[in-house]
C-alpha cells in the first residue's frame, strides 16, 4: 500500500490524506515549503524538509535556511529567502528580480492604471473585477519571487477566484474604510492584517473570509515590520514619480515584489502551506 500523508495547511487544518505524486506536485509550487508541517501515516508531524523522499524538492539552501546573496532571475530559479525580516534588504532583494522581468510587471501596472482612469466607467470596472484582477498580478509576482518568467496575461488568470476575490476586496475595503474614520489607527492596522489575503487567494482554494483569516494569522507577530515595510516603499514610489511619472510603473513591482518576498518569508516562519485545490 502507497504511503498516505497529511499536511497541515495555512489556515491551520489538517488536510488528506494524499500520495507522495500529490505532496511533490506542492512542494513544486510552493503550496509546500520547507518548514511545512507534514504527517506520514500514524507518525507525528514533522517539517517536510525532513523527510528524504521530500528534501531533494527544495533548494540546497532551503534546508537550513542560511543567509544568502539576495534573488536572481528565473534562469537562477527561486529567490532564496533572507534568514531575517529586514526592510531594505527585501526591498533591495525585490529590486533584483524585478529588473530582468520589469517590462511585463510594467505593463500590467500601466493596465491597472488604464482601467481606473476611465471616466465614470473605470471606477465601476475596477470595483467589479479588481481583486481577479490583483489576484492574477500576486500569481505572477509570487511566481517571480519562485523563479518564473511573468507575462502580461498573468495579470488576468485570476478570474477563476472571481467571487471571492470581490467579496473580500468589498468587506476588507469596507472595514477598513470605517478603520480610518474611527482615528486612522485602525484602518493601518486592518491594512496591515488583510495584505496577503490577495496571496492567499492566488495560492489556495480557501473562501474570502477564511483567506482573510489566513493573512491575520500570517501576519500576526510582525505587523510592525510590514508597516515599516510600508513606509520603505513611499519613498521608492516617490522616486518612481520624479523619474517622468513613468518610473512609478516599476517602483509598484518592486514595492509588491518586497511584499511577495515578505510573504514567502512568514510563511517559512509559520510553516504554513496552501490548502489543496
Amino acid at each position: 500500500m502507497a504511503d498516505e500523508y497529511w499536511i497541515i495547511g495555512g489556515d491551520d487544518k489538517e488536510y488528506g490524506p494524499v500520495s507522495l505524486q500529490v505532496l511533490t506536485q506542492w512542494a513544486q509550487e510552493r503550496r509546500v515549503v520547507p518548514a511545512s508541517r507534514v504527517r506520514k501515516g500514524t507518525a507525528p508531524l514533522a517539517e517536510a524538509s525532513s523527510f528524504p523522499e521530500l528534501a531533494g524538492l527544495f533548494p540546497p539552501q532551503a534546508a537550513g535556511w542560511t543567509p544568502a546573496t539576495p534573488g536572481a532571475p528565473s534562469a537562477a530559479g527561486p529567490a532564496v529567502l533572507p534568514a531575517e525580516f529586514r526592510v531594505w534588504a527585501l526591498i533591495g532583494q525585490a529590486w533584483t528580480l524585478v529588473k530582468p522581468h520589469w517590462l511585463p510587471l510594467a505593463a500590467m501596472f500601466f493596465i491597472q492604471v488604464a482601467i481606473g482612469v476611465v471616466p465614470y466607467l473605470g471606477a465601476c470596472v475596477w470595483f467589479i473585477i479588481g481583486g481577479a484582477i490583483m489576484v492574477g498580478i500576486w500569481r505572477a509576482i509570487l511566481g517571480v519571487v519562485d523563479g518564473r518568467t511573468p507575462t502580461v496575461g498573468m495579470m488576468f488568470e485570476g478570474f477563476d477566484r472571481f467571487g471571492d476575490a470581490f467579496l473580500a476586496a468589498l468587506v476588507s475595503g469596507i472595514l477598513t474604510a470605517l478603520g480610518y474614520l474611527c482615528l486612522i489607527v485602525p484602518g493601518i492596522i486592518l491594512t496591515l492584517m488583510w495584505c496577503f489575503k490577495y496571496a492567499v487567494l492566488a495560492e489556495t482554494r480557501l473562501g474570502f473570509w477564511e483567506a482573510m483569516h489566513a493573512s491575520v494569522v500570517l501576519t500576526e507577530g510582525y505587523r510592525w515590520r510590514l508597516f515599516l515595510l510600508a513606509l520603505a516603499s513611499i519613498p521608492i514610489v516617490l522616486l518612481g514619480l520624479l523619474v517622468l511619472c513613468v518610473g512609478i510603473f516599476v517602483a509598484v513591482p518592486v514595492v509588491l515584489t518586497s511584499f511577495a518576498l515578505a510573504y514567502r518569508f512568514l510563511q517559512r516562519q509559520k510553516g504554513q502551506a496552501g490548502r489543496p485545490a
